[in-house]
């Protein structure tokens, strides 16, 4: 395939442009004009990782972390201190990165980790606002269902656990066809009445392009009048961390020791350990400290992340939820297995695609 066609297919199964704004994600280096037939996933850009597409003749990596996390003013590198970001460029391989479009999603990595801990009636934890849009288009009415199919397939009209969701309402639309038209319906010169359907349907900003495409593409007018409206309503379909129930509560030692054992770490750190029971669970893979008041707010019973600093854990201590730090690394430990199986998924057999077998944690235990 294609890298252009690699990236636009990402870009449908992930939604990297929702955000794009906030986070260095998507085609980091790269040619579009390269033809991919293997790629690898990683954790994140080092040495080995580009060691490895080199000697396997593969031209894409895909990184959960981005490479490029901060702007640079230049990149360099020497045999000491060698630069993957600027090897990889060097090898002709293709650096693309998601970080937070896999953390944002009901399948991505929090609701993965989730599933993983046994937590049952997951949702999001922090919704995501400003990415929705409203599109609104007026259709023949015995075009109604064509259309709305149309956009429906392409993204439209999803809400929760909910999708082909619309509103229409009938009206009469009114025109005049200019010399040089072909009108649908009516003729040049002549004005012209007609029943019209209102048609409005929700749509997330990564996919309103694709939507708008595809509206078109069903419509029968030659010039079709529509409208995008930007919402303020916040996302149900997208947003950071988890929230969920565990099935039975269990004492706050107990699920501790479960963390433990599914993230594969020896220690916690805490705020306190009350003698009560853990039944609702709030966590946000990574530094996800920003959502910590979300979990309070939520009545979660404790809230695991990473990268907690010692006043976070002095403020926890005197309030219900108990503040966990499972470390950024422990807590996004599945993030390159789910990646990995995300995009065997989407791209079957048309691609090759590897797990990286040189990952490493960015700090070094003593």
């Amino acid at each position: 395939m294609n890298l252009v066609d690699v990236v636009k297919k990402i870009k449908e199964k992930l939604p990297v442009e929702l955000v794009a704004d906030q986070d260095n994600v998507g085609l980091i280096v790269g040619d579009y004009d390269d033809d991919c037939g293997t790629m690898i996933v990683a954790y994140e850009l080092n040495g080995g990782v580009v060691d490895e597409a080199v000697n396997s003749a593969s031209n894409l990596i895909v990184t959960y972390h981005t490479p490029l996390f901060r702007a640079v003013k230049s990149l360099t590198s020497s045999k000491s201190n060698p630069d993957p970001l600027l090897k990889a460029a060097q090898s002709r391989i293709n650096v693309f990165a998601v970080h937070t479009a896999l953390d944002v999603p009901s399948y991505g990595l929090n609701f993965d980790l989730a599933s993983r801990l046994g937590l049952t009636g997951v949702r999001t934890l922090s919704a995501l606002s400003g990415t929705l849009y409203k599109i609104v288009v007026f259709v023949p009415a015995d075009h109604l269902d064509k259309v709305r199919d149309a956009m429906s397939r392409s993204g439209a009209g999803r809400i929760g656990n909910y999708t082909e969701c619309s509103f229409a309402a009938e009206g009469e639309g009114s025109f005049l066809p200019g010399e040089g038209s072909s009108p649908f319906i009516g003729r040049p010169g002549k004005p012209e009445r007609t029943s019209e359907s209102r048609l409005e349907m929700v749509v997330e900003k990564s996919f309103a392009g694709k939507v708008i495409e595809a509206m078109l593409n069903a419509h029968p007018y030659e010039e079709v009048a529509y409208d995008i409206y930007a919402l303020v309503n916040s996302s149900v379909n997208y947003g950071f961390g988890a929230v969920g129930e565990l099935d039975e509560p269990l004492e706050v030692r107990r699920f501790l020791d479960r963390v433990k054992k599914v993230l594969g770490i020896s220690s916690l750190r805490l705020s306190h350990i009350p003698e009560s029971k853990v039944r609702k669970v709030a966590l946000c893979a990574g530094s996800g400290m920003p959502f910590y008041r979300d979990a309070v707010r939520e009545g979660a019973d404790i809230f695991l992340t990473g990268d907690v600093k010692h006043h976070d854990f002095r403020e926890a201590r005197s309030g219900r939820t108990i503040l966990a730090d499972a470390t950024h690394r422990a807590t996004e430990k599945f993030a390159a297995e789910l990646l990995h199986k995300i995009l065997r998924e989407t791209f079957e057999d048309r691609i090759v695609v590897s797990l990286s077998k040189h990952e490493y944690d960015s700090a070094v235990i003593y």
